[in-house]
């Protein structure tokens, strides 16, 4: 371990230095299992009491600064003491169905952006707009929106600011996904961008023949699978995919379509892990916690971006 992974370690920020990856407790497990494909949120619970209550140990907080006009378009820095150098900054992107959802909610207590700080990096954690006031391509373009923020200002929190790596849940991935799959949206920023972390997105795999998307419209090709894997496929960013192994089906047919897909070409084959015992909610909330199941793998492929 060499520069500032060094520096880290020795300043006690990397929660895996010499361990090996805790897996799912036992009786979260059993829970997880009994309830099945069940998309109920409060299954993030689960993991809540395993988190203080701030002020958060281990990381300087900054909330709630303006990176565009709308009130919706604010972020949060968390930034960690101590370590020396520049910092790889992870930029997280929260679900919540394109319609809902919050940097600072319930389901996401701080959690990643946290986790972040605690080892080594410097956590972002935005706000965007939402549907169906702010439909397709407002999410994407407040993500990019986000990154020239972050490229621009995230070296006076001790950030990197050619050292971006983004992190999207949900819709959150899809969100990421879109900015990363359609060069149109992208701008100067994307020069930052090192890595993209994709946590259960889901494209549909047919034409949607129901009502009209919440943010993506009647336009099938921003929707489709098909669409959103070839254009993850022209990127250059590399990947890292996860999905819970109690998703719903169509978030693990995405999954796999996608991987045998971008596979076919090695360079664009992305990192994956399936999180055994996990489903939709808990898999963004055991981030951070002893349940290393998804952060063992993801720091050393962070590590890895250069």
């Amino acid at each position: 371990m060499t520069g500032f992974w060094a520096a880290a370690a020795a300043a006690g920020l990397l929660g895996l230095s010499g361990a090996a990856a805790a897996q799912v407790p036992p009786e979260i497990a059993a829970k997880v299992r009994a309830a099945g494909q069940a998309m109920d949120p409060s299954a993030g619970q689960l993991y809540a009491p395993m988190f203080g209550k701030e002020p958060w140990a281990g990381a300087k907080l900054t909330r709630d600064i303006a990176y565009g006009p709308d009130p919706l378009q604010t972020l949060d820095v968390f930034s960690p003491p101590g370590a020396r150098g520049k910092r790889p900054v992870l930029l997280f992107v929260h679900g919540g169905g394109f319609t809902r959802g919050d940097k600072h909610g319930a389901f996401y207590p701080d959690n990643i952006t946290l986790w972040g700080a605690r080892n080594g990096m410097v956590g972002v954690n935005i706000n965007y707009r939402l549907a169906p006031k702010d439909a397709w391509p407002a999410g994407a373009k407040d993500l990019a929106a986000a990154i020239a923020w972050t490229r621009a200002n995230i070296a006076r929190y001790g950030g990197d600011p050619d050292r971006i790596i983004l992190w999207g849940h949900s819709a959150g991935a899809n969100h990421v996904a879109d900015y990363v799959a359609h060069a149109e949206v992208q701008g100067p920023e994307a020069k930052a961008v090192k890595g993209a972390i994709l946590l259960s997105p889901f494209y549909g795999a047919a034409p949607n023949a129901g009502p009209p998307h919440a943010y993506y419209g009647q336009d099938q090709t921003l929707q489709s699978a098909a669409s959103s894997i070839t254009g993850l496929g022209q990127s250059s960013i590399p990947l890292f995919v996860a999905n819970a192994e109690f998703d719903p089906e169509q978030f693990k047919t995405y999954a796999t379509t996608m991987r045998a897909a971008l596979c076919k070409t090695p360079r664009r084959c992305p990192q994956y892990v399936y999180l055994r015992d996990h489903n939709h909610f808990t898999e963004g909330m055991a981030v951070g916690t002893p349940d290393q199941s998804l952060t063992g793998p993801l720091l050393k492929w962070i590590k890895a971006r250069r």
